[in-house]
């Protein structure tokens, strides 16, 4: 009775696992034609008269208005405020090119000087390992010459 039990729990698992494959079968063919769908919609949309017509009324209006644009620019740099406007962009453009060479010669000298000290450190580093490393002096007791006097002249006395 067991044994009919498991036989048919093993048939309704392979059913359920047929049905779960035949589902995700009809689920990929059903994105299938989704995605074949969209793509001929789009091919038919690019092909179609409509979108010609669109991009032919954008490619006139962009022409008209960087035609517009170029006009006005050209009367605006004639005018005495166009005028202006160039003058004191040249005169600030001048300027920062003044700024950046200050600021470069400065950033030179800072290397500079950094690099001189540096060396000098390096310097009185082994100038003061060469004092440290010399072997002590001795000292000699040396005796003047009026002590030597000094001591006669009780001699005689």
């Amino acid at each position: 009775m067991q044994e009919e039990r498991r036989a048919e729990n093993e048939d309704r698992n392979e059913e359920e696992e047929a049905a779960d494959f035949s589902k995700s079968d009809d689920l990929a063919l059903e994105i299938q034609q989704l995605v074949e769908a969209m793509a001929r919609a789009a091919r038919n949309v690019w092909s179609s008269d409509e979108r010609r017509q669109l991009e032919n009324d954008l490619r006139r209006g962009l022409g008209a208005l960087l035609g517009s644009l170029e006009e006005a620019l050209d009367r605006f740099g004639r005018s005495e405020q166009g005028q202006d406007l160039q003058e004191q962009a040249t005169r600030v453009a001048n300027r920062v090119r003044e700024s950046e060479l200050a600021a470069e010669l400065k950033e030179g000298l800072t290397v500079g000087l950094r690099s001189a000290a540096d060396e000098v450190r390096k310097f009185a580093d082994s100038f003061e390992e060469k004092h440290t490393q010399s072997p002590p002096s001795q000292d000699i007791p040396v005796e003047s010459d009026n002590d030597e006097s000094s001591e006669e002249v009780k001699q005689e006395d």
